[in-house]
């Protein structure tokens, strides 16, 4: 037998190939597992063990020459793919041990006599093998024999034996396969890594890979009014399975999170949004998981994440040893620029670099940077000292805007601040003294000025304290408290609670009438309380006489007159005070002995809610007791002329004083602060204001007449009303 040919050097090589997932190509998955090229016949595969005891055929002189590998997707009319691994086995046969096994030199089959001369007999076709074996990490090896008949006069060339492996072969795993001639020995071995699903699915192959199929996601970014939104494409597709989220900054990251169930959108907090934020979304029962990075190499977002980018400097031990400076940047991403050190000018905010301070950051991991849990960091060092003029600058690329310098060691203005503050503090001391002063003076005044200073002030007049019966029975107590009060700073008050004896004698048109004429000889003012009663009084007091004067006939005339006459008998003194009130207005002279007064903690509130004032009360002043004091007691002292300005002052302090004595007497009486804001009356005249609120007096009055008013009575029907 002729000597056997070299081991080719191929096989004693490890090879790595990483394939492009862009020459991954699709095939059949019905193509047959071993097909061999033309000069090969019967080709045959079984399966062996690595350790098989001898060569099936031991004249066989094939050498293994190459070896190739390749990676396809084996797919079923394009569809439900899986990786494959086709093996092609480059071998070569020698010629003269091919010769020597059929007898002939002439590469004819050759044709042996018997020994016993019996006849002739054709000696057996030569046949060839070769043994591949391809194993993967945590699997074990399996053997595939290939057998076949090599061609006599192709003896010299090089035939290919391919190999496709269906089975045993998964997406990102590392294959074995050696290759070998059991009886030259030669073996080649090579190395594979299979594409993993990530990089398959990258290939827009989602509907030929049943595992590609995941989630997508769709950001919606609105700077201006700092929203921004994630939107879920693909969910209706799975939608009995869970949908999984989780979101990185390089390599910071939070815990998965479930995506909301019945949602596709949902929103994203401003501060997390950065330009290397990233996002993973999968689906819980699948194993890949799709990345989105929608705010990577976006302007607006770098210039929003300069918010959260922060810059520090501290005298510290440097490494070498020594003292210098230590800086320190933290941003939710790692960042790519620059720090320097500059100088600032004492006078103005111009920051000079210091020449050959300035170091450079570098946006990848082996740059320095660390993860913490709510961003990256990075250090540095200067070799130099502390200056109060010397600051820190940070540049970061891709921003337009830049940072202002840190200027740490500026000397503190608190030398300055600290007289200042006590300057402040001492103002704030003496405008306290001062209020509390002007305080304690008011609450002396009244010992100051003489007793009859006030009753002076205030004139001694008379007021005629009027209020519907049948009211509130909390009215009657504040009455007869304002009656008391008012006597108190030198009035005389009449009140019919006070005068019943009187009134039963009189009855209440004469015993009225007593207390006008009263009020002409002393001056003064005849005030009704103005409740939801009264204003119901004054509105039907005022449709009975538009009854009253619209024409009728005598009969139905002389019965009403009649009623009236015996109802004016037994009528209350309210009741008759709106006679008064109408004879006043008819004859030019509304507002002149009557006023309206309400008390804020029994507000009048209007029947059926909203309604105008009643047209009868239009014409007269309203005051709200006891935040409008002054003026209640302006206008029921009356005005009288003054000779020099020194009485009109004491007048009008005793005024003051007197207001104020009248409105804490009735502020502790009542409970609460409601004011009824009338309609048809002007706000200056009823609302709430300070006791002190005007300086001169009288008072402006508010008179006002009503736009339907009660005219078109007949002045000569005024007389049987007085």
């Amino acid at each position: 037998m002729a000597a056997r040919a070299s081991v080719p050097p191929l096989s004693l090589l490890v090879v790595m190939l990483v394939l492009s997932a862009r020459a991954l190509e699709m095939i059949d998955r019905d193509v047959p597992d071993l097909t061999c090229s033309k000069g090969l016949t019967d080709c045959t595969m079984s399966s062996d063990s690595l350790f098989a005891a001898a060569p099936p055929y031991p004249d066989d002189t094939t050498n293994v020459t190459h070896m190739q590998l390749e990676v396809f997707l084996c797919c079923s009319a394009a569809q439900d793919c899986q990786p494959c691994l086709q093996i092609i086995i480059t071998v070569k046969i020698a010629e003269d041990n091919i010769k020597e096994s059929s007898g002939q030199s002439s590469g004819q089959y050759h044709f042996n006599e018997d020994v016993s001369g019996m006849g002739q007999s054709e000696d057996p076709e030569p046949r060839a093998s070769v043994k591949v074996c391809h194993s993967s990490p945590g699997s074990s090896e399996i053997c595939k024999v290939l057998e076949f008949k090599p061609s006599l006069d192709q003896a010299s060339e090089q035939h290919t034996l391919k190999l496709l492996l269906k089975k045993n072969v998964a997406f990102g795993s590392l294959v074995v396969v050696n290759a070998f001639s059991l009886s030259e020995g030669t073996s080649g071995i090579q190395h594979v890594t299979i594409p993993s699903l990530k990089q398959v699915c990258s290939m827009r192959l989602e509907g030929a890979v049943n595992d590609c199929d995941a989630p997508k996601l769709r950001a919606e970014t609105d700077f201006k009014r700092n929203k921004f939104l994630l939107h879920l494409e693909n969910s209706t597709s799975r939608s009995q399975d869970e949908v999984m989220l989780h979101m990185f900054w390089h390599n910071v990251s939070r815990a998965d999170l479930a995506w909301p169930a019945n949602k596709r959108t949902i929103a994203i907090p401003p501060q997390l949004v950065a330009p290397c934020l990233c996002f993973q979304v999968w689906w819980k029962r699948k194993g890949l998981r799709r990345e989105f990075c929608p705010f990577r190499d976006q302007q607006e977002t770098q210039e929003k994440m300069q918010q959260n980018v922060s810059i520090s400097m501290a005298e510290s031990q440097m490494r070498e040893g020594g003292r210098g400076l230590s800086w320190n940047v933290t941003a939710p991403c790692r960042l790519e620029g620059e720090v320097w050190l500059c100088k600032k000018n004492p006078v103005g905010d111009q920051c000079k670099e210091v020449t050959g301070s300035r170091q450079r950051l570098q946006n990848h991991e082996e740059a320095g940077w660390r993860a913490a849990r709510k961003g990256h960091w990075k250090t540095g060092e200067f070799n130099t000292s502390s200056h109060p003029l010397v600051c820190i600058q940070l540049q970061i690329h891709g921003m337009k805007s830049y940072f202002q310098p840190h200027c740490p060691f500026a000397k503190s203005r608190w030398r300055w601040s600290l007289p200042l503050l006590f300057a402040v503090l001492l103002i704030c001391v003496a405008i306290f003294g001062a209020y509390f002063i002007q305080g304690v003076l008011r609450g002396y005044m009244w010992r100051w000025l003489k007793e009859d200073d006030v009753k002076g002030a205030v004139g001694g007049g008379h007021v005629v304290l009027l209020y519907p019966p049948g009211d509130d029975p909390a009215l009657l107590e504040m009455m007869s408290h304002l009656g008391s009060s008012l006597q108190a700073l030198g009035f005389s008050v009449s009140l019919d609670l006070w005068s019943q004896t009187e009134l039963g004698a009189l009855g209440p048109v004469p015993w009225l009438h007593s207390r006008l004429d009263r009020l002409k000889r002393q001056g003064g003012k005849v005030v009704l309380v103005l409740t939801q009663t009264a204003w119901i009084r004054a509105e039907e007091w005022g449709a009975h006489r538009w009854e009253r004067n619209t024409p009728k006939n005598s009969d139905m005339k002389e019965q009403e007159e009649r009623n009236e006459t015996a109802s004016s008998q037994c009528a209350d003194v309210f009741s008759a005070s709106l006679s008064c009130i109408l004879a006043d207005y008819l004859q030019g002279r509304a507002g002149e002995r009557f006023m309206l007064v309400q008390f804020e903690s029994l507000p009048p509130e209007p029947p059926d809610g909203f309604r105008l004032l009643p047209e009868l009360f239009r014409g007269l002043h309203v005051y709200s007791l006891p935040s409008q004091s002054l003026g209640f007691l302006t206008e029921v002292a009356g005005s009288r002329p003054m000779a020099t300005a020194s009485a009109r002052r004491k007048r009008a302090g005793g005024l003051r004083i007197a207001s104020r004595a009248l409105a804490q007497k009735l502020s502790g009486f009542t409970a609460g602060t409601s004011v009824l804001r009338l309609t048809g009356v002007p706000q200056g005249c009823v609302g709430v204001g300070d006791v002190d609120s005007a300086e001169t007096v009288p008072l402006k009055p508010c008179l006002i007449t009503p736009p339907s008013s009660p005219d078109s009575i007949q002045k000569g029907g005024v007389r049987e009303w007085v």
